[in-house]
């Protein structure tokens, strides 16, 4: 059991080392803006808590003050239809029955017009009248309120009283006790909309603090949160005179406890280090070679150089491969085996070769022009010469730049075994249109003697392993023996690629007269431009051209 933990914590421990892992500079970096993000969104969702909170605390203060002012109201007006004489008996007990309808009305009873109490339901008919306040408050409702009357009929009592006509109704100290606020730090005030008088002060809040809160403008959401921030929230009811506003006075992130910020610092810290861990690896698989390749493409960044065909007896450029280069900011110089092979497993092959066909056909289509019997040879997968948009693709390509398609030849280079029937029915479609095709590689992996009869080829290319062996009696030069006397009877071209000496040159003319060569005796790949020169001075016809190399 032993052995088998330590086989999986190594087997981990690989991984872990093969994954690319951010700087630590990096890795703080994203855990400080992480956190600071995490601070900002815990707050604002604090803050969306708090004021949805706060308007249901004002609406359900503004809901009980509509029922206490229908409840008032209703007492009011029952109260002025009695028919008895006032503060009488029968008055009293009447007022008595419609105070026990309305809980939220503590007392109701009778009061002249120079605001003299007279009686009350609670307190039958005074000795001796009370006096109200001359100053009061009319409003919509009533014809005159007094907000903050104490010591009327108890010491130390405050309450709130209302009067139309020879009525008046004094609120229940108890109409809004079931009224819970959700947080110590709230409070609110019932004040009157136009007037600004204040009828009423709700929990943790002066008077001060109270006419502050009615005067000054409802601010808005702050995005980002203070030791003095405060939340305000007022509601004023349609067809009422009143308005209710809320405050809360510690808001955000300074209304948390330890426990949420806690949390808050370990949630930002947790998401800065996936995040630097995830950018890093974004970052390194920008760097790889398949995710530079695909944007190359895109790019249109990878181009083709150019290596002269030639006509080894004569020493005539009779042609030219088309071999694609990629130089990369981030890679460098790349193999073309390496990119190529990486195209063709990535299935981006078709796309990278109609890019490179594109540009081909338009550079060399002047030499094409100028000269009937030069020619053009392109790779080509299997799967794209099985491809019949892909040949209608390359004919398009082909009018458009006014090309002989005689001049084009396609070098087959696949690199796996396809089925025989599939391989004779394309290239019998790329023949019929008239362009050549040309086995590359051959005698090396699938290029091998049944292709010969599958492909039906116009041109065979000779892998430059048989060619650098000549001289060397080994197995290779004993194996381009056999191909010269093979190749011998068939109507194709021979290329030969890699020449490189011209012992090279002379030994494939003994038994080839009309071969054509590749290699860097001659010349590397170039650019078109220098192409251009090559073709105009045409260097290797003069006859101190190999005498030189010798």
């Amino acid at each position: 059991m032993l052995d088998y933990f330590r086989s999986k914590s190594i087997i981990l421990e690989i991984i872990l080392s093969s994954l690319a892992k951010p700087s630590w500079k990096n890795l703080v970096a994203f855990i400080a803006i992480s956190v600071c993000f995490s601070v900002f969104l815990h707050n604002w969702s604090a803050l969306l808590s708090e004021k949805a909170k706060l308007n249901t605390y004002v609406k359900n203060i503004s809901h009980r003050v509509t029922q206490s002012t229908f409840q008032m109201k209703t007492g009011i007006f029952l109260a002025n239809q009695i028919a008895a004489p006032i503060c009488s008996h029968e008055d009293i007990n009447e007022l008595r029955t419609i105070l026990s309808n309305y809980h939220y009305i503590s007392d109701l009873g009778r009061i002249t017009e120079d605001n003299q109490i007279l009686c009350s339901a609670m307190w039958g008919k005074l000795l001796e009248p009370k006096s109200l306040p001359e100053k009061s408050i009319r409003s919509s409702s009533f014809e005159k309120s007094w907000p903050f009357i104490s010591g009327l009929f108890s010491s130390n009592q405050i309450r709130e009283i209302f009067s139309t006509g020879n009525a008046f109704v004094v609120a229940s100290p108890a109409t809004y006790l079931d009224i819970v606020r959700y947080s110590s730090k709230t409070g609110s005030v019932l004040y009157t909309k136009e007037t600004k008088q204040i009828y009423r002060i709700f929990d943790d809040i002066t008077i001060q603090q109270a006419q502050n809160l009615i005067h000054s403008p409802t601010p808005k959401l702050p995005l980002l949160t203070t030791p003095n921030s405060v939340l305000t929230v007022t509601n004023c009811p349609k067809s009422y005179d009143f308005c209710v506003s809320a405050i809360d006075s510690k808001i955000g992130i300074y209304d948390m406890g330890l426990w949420d910020w806690i949390k808050m610092l370990f949630i930002g810290s947790a998401i800065g280090i996936i995040l630097s861990f995830l950018v890093t690896f974004y970052i390194a698989n920008r760097r790889t070679l398949i995710y530079r390749l695909k944007y190359a493409i895109k790019m249109n960044a990878i181009y083709s150089l150019y290596q002269p065909k030639i006509h080894l007896k004569t020493g005539k450029i009779v042609g030219v491969e088309a071999l694609a280069r990629w130089d990369d900011n981030e890679l460098g110089k790349v193999s073309p085996d390496l990119f190529i092979n990486a195209a063709e497993s990535h299935n981006i092959i078709t796309e990278l070769t109609k890019n490179l066909i594109i540009k081909n056909l338009k550079q060399i289509a002047p030499f094409l022009k100028n000269d009937t019997l030069f020619s053009l040879s392109i790779n080509l997968t299997v799967k794209d010469l099985s491809d019949q948009d892909f040949l209608t693709f390359i004919d398009n390509e082909v009018k458009r730049n006014g090309i002989n398609s005689e001049q084009i030849i396609f070098e087959v280079t696949e690199r796996s075994a396809a089925q025989n029937n599939v391989l004779k029915n394309a290239t019998k479609n790329f023949l019929r249109k008239g362009y050549k095709i040309s086995l590359d590689d051959f005698g090396t992996g699938f290029s091998n003697l049944s292709w010969l009869t599958t492909f039906e080829p116009n041109e065979i290319k000779i892998d430059k392993m048989f060619v650098q062996s000549i001289g060397t009696q080994t197995v290779s030069q004993i194996a381009l023996n056999g191909i010269f006397q093979l190749v011998g009877s068939l109507n194709v071209n021979l290329v030969f690629e890699g020449i490189e000496s011209v012992k090279e040159v002379n030994y494939i003319l003994q038994f080839s007269p009309d071969a054509i060569g590749q290699g860097w005796l001659y010349s590397k790949a170039v650019d078109i431009a220098t192409l251009d020169e090559l073709i105009k001075s045409q260097p290797y016809m003069q006859s101190s051209f190999l005498k030189d190399k010798r």
